[in-house]
């Protein structure tokens, strides 16, 4: 099996990648991993999905940035990858990794198997930089998929809306929790502040994130109660959201402290985590946040409505809804009780998205996409023209 990212940065397609393919490892199979963008290190510290991979004894082969080719390219290279480890099946994650595992199919004539997993709403790609050159390609070629996964119902509702398939062909299966593992790191004394007590945010530093919106909501609890916010992560809005906590008058009460190793210990420290995101697929990091132990407060983005009943596993509102935010994180500060309720409620229900019942329905899939026929079927290749430079 040769997995295909575009990134092995700090994200959730990471972690996922992190628990499945070393156990994918385990059961016996052969599996590779590849990516074109690649962090070595991640705040000084190796990257934890590299040293995972190195760990089980899984091969990862950096790929170049695409060049004048484009995608094209990096599927040319794919290809020739997948020849090399004699891959049975190739899997791809996200939109540009999906189109190129599809052009490495067709640059073969469909001796490759490809199957393409979604991580993220569509609506997204282009505020994140995708073209409508890219989002043509994945319509073209999205169809010639022996394979589609989507990790939440609410993502699969969405890609079938915008890309199109047979809506039996796809199917949802959920990203898999180390539970115990990351309830044992949540109890750990590692990174985790001393002092006032705090509210937790995590993810990559971009606009979808709603930061901006956390930080606001923040600065009306703290009117109120002695509280500090930690957003831990990193990426291109730093600078701004920094500006944003100035400009609300707590910017000694945010820290921004970027990439660490174990954020669970701060998670379950936490007096509550919060998902303040505008969109999702399906969060990792909020399941990591229930396995941890934290009261959760979540907006209403895709995927989380699957994960959060609200009022009994954590607390919903409306994204972008600065005020109902502020009320939903005062509601949790101030009712201890209600709190841990809540944390309670968030463990039991994580239990469902643990590995060994999430891995075992993946593996089947990767090895049997489907008891009937694929998405297209390899004759449909032979006439297939594909002349796409993204």
């Amino acid at each position: 099996m040769l997995f295909v990212t575009p990134w092995m940065l700090d994200g959730g397609i990471e972690r996922t990648i992190e628990v499945k393919v070393p156990w994918l490892a385990g059961r016996g199979h052969r599996t590779e991993v590849t990516a074109w963008r690649v962090a070595e290190t991640l705040a000084g510290s190796p990257n934890p999905t590299l040293a995972a991979l190195a760990a089980a004894g899984v091969p990862f082969h950096p790929l170049p940035p695409p060049g004048r080719l484009g995608l094209v390219g990096t599927a040319r290279r794919v290809a020739a990858r997948a020849r090399r480890a004699r891959a049975d099946v190739v899997i791809g994650h996200e939109l540009r990794a999906n189109v190129v595992v599809l052009l490495a199919k067709v640059l073969t004539a469909g001796r490759l198997r490809a199957i393409v997993q979604t991580h993220n709403e569509p609506a997204t790609y282009r505020a994140t930089g995708a073209s409508a050159r890219l989002l043509q390609m994945g319509r073209a070629l999205y169809r010639l998929a022996d394979g589609a996964v989507a990790v939440s119902d609410y993502l699969r509702r969405a890609h079938l809306e915008v890309f199109g398939g047979d809506p039996d062909r796809v199917v949802t299966i959920h990203n898999p929790m180390e539970i115990g593992r990351i309830a044992a790191a949540a109890h750990t004394p590692i990174g985790a502040p001393e002092g006032a007590p705090f509210i937790v945010a995590c993810g990559r530093l971009t606009a979808v994130k709603g930061f901006d919106d956390l930080i606001r909501a923040f600065a009306l609890v703290r009117q109120r109660h002695r509280l500090r916010l930690v957003i831990l992560g990193d990426g291109p809005d730093r600078a701004a959201l920094l500006r944003t906590a100035r400009e609300a008058g707590v910017e000694e009460e945010v820290d921004l402290p970027g990439f660490v190793a174990n954020p669970f210990a701060w998670f379950g420290r936490a007096r509550c985590f919060v998902l303040s995101s505008r969109s999702e697929g399906l969060a990792n990091v909020l399941l990591e946040a229930m396995a941890a132990g934290a009261p959760i407060v979540s907006s209403r983005c895709g995927g989380a409505e699957e994960v959060v009943e609200h009022g009994r596993t954590g607390l919903l509102y409306p994204p972008g809804d600065v005020e109902a935010l502020a009320r939903a994180l005062g509601t949790v500060v101030e009712d201890p009780g209600r709190a841990g309720a809540l944390a309670l409620g968030a463990r039991k229900r994580v239990q469902d998205f643990a590995e060994e019942r999430i891995l075992p329905r993946l593996e089947r899939y990767y090895l049997h996409p489907s008891s009937a026929a694929a998405l297209c079927s390899t004759a449909s290749l032979s006439g297939s023209t594909v002349q796409f430079t993204e």
